[in-house]
């Protein structure tokens, strides 16, 4: 009887031994988790409305008037690292896109506008959980790159006028708020709605009209000097958007 339970104590010895072993084994194998995310990219897809500073439109053979709403898509690329958790300073490049509803006056004769433009900025981003992913929240202020309106007009007679103006460099922010949906500790889809403005001037940049079929081509340059020869007196533009983003999002 006694080596029988000296024989039962060594067996429950032995099974502990081979459960701490196998314990740590498995331990061993199992992959740290992974620290906190120091860095961020994202690319994201948008569509949304220009707030222009233009003047009304005719519609509907001149019957009535209507504001030149705008609408477009845009694409852009973010970058952030962590300063501390939760709070990002991030870098954004967008190019975006709108132009405005086809005017129409009485003769028949349309008219459109169009804008595109990239712009960079600089900014923070905060986080903070909530379910399944975070809710953030951003601001960034930067430049906007020069760029070019465009004016379509077409006439019932089938001639078409292009007129061109460039604008400068200006300055501006965007702020941006949404939720970005965990799909793992390391990607996220985001969707947001985002907010920009950037001011700019026309100042020594040309108008250029070139009509067809005729070829004829007009150039004149923007200029404060009401004196100039050739010169239109320079405007100041705001492009302003409202967008609904969508994105994609990676940590590392």
């Amino acid at each position: 009887m006694i080596t029988i339970m000296r024989m039962i104590q060594q067996l429950g010895a032995m099974a502990c031994a081979v459960v701490v072993v196998g314990s740590a084994s498995r331990a061993s194998a199992e992959p740290a988790a992974p620290g906190p995310s120091k860095v961020f990219l994202e690319g994201g897809l948008a569509y949304g409305y220009g707030m222009s500073n233009a003047g009304f439109l005719e519609v509907d053979r001149g019957a009535r008037l209507q504001g030149p709403r705008s609408s477009g898509a845009a694409v852009d690329l973010a970058g952030g690292y962590a300063l501390v958790p939760n709070l990002f300073v991030f870098g954004d490049l967008q190019y975006a896109h709108a132009s405005t509803i086809t005017g129409q006056n009485r003769d028949g004769d349309t008219d459109e506008y169009g804008v595109s433009y990239t712009s960079v900025s600089v900014g923070l981003r905060t986080a903070v959980a909530i379910g399944p992913g975070e809710v953030y929240a951003q601001m960034s202020l930067g430049v906007v790159l020069p760029f070019e309106t465009e004016r379509d007009q077409r006439a019932t007679n089938g001639d078409t006028r292009t007129t061109t103006i460039g604008y400068n460099t200006g300055l501006g922010g965007r702020g941006e708020m949404g939720y970005h949906y965990a799909l793992n500790d390391r990607m996220y889809l985001a969707a947001g709605l985002r907010l920009q403005a950037f001011a700019t001037d026309n100042v020594g940049r040309e108008r250029v009209r070139k009509d067809s079929p005729s070829g004829n081509v007009d150039r004149e340059v923007y200029s404060t000097d009401p004196n100039a020869n050739n010169a239109q007196q320079a405007e100041a533009l705001s492009v302003q958007d409202m967008r609904i983003r969508l994105g994609f999002g990676y940590r590392f």
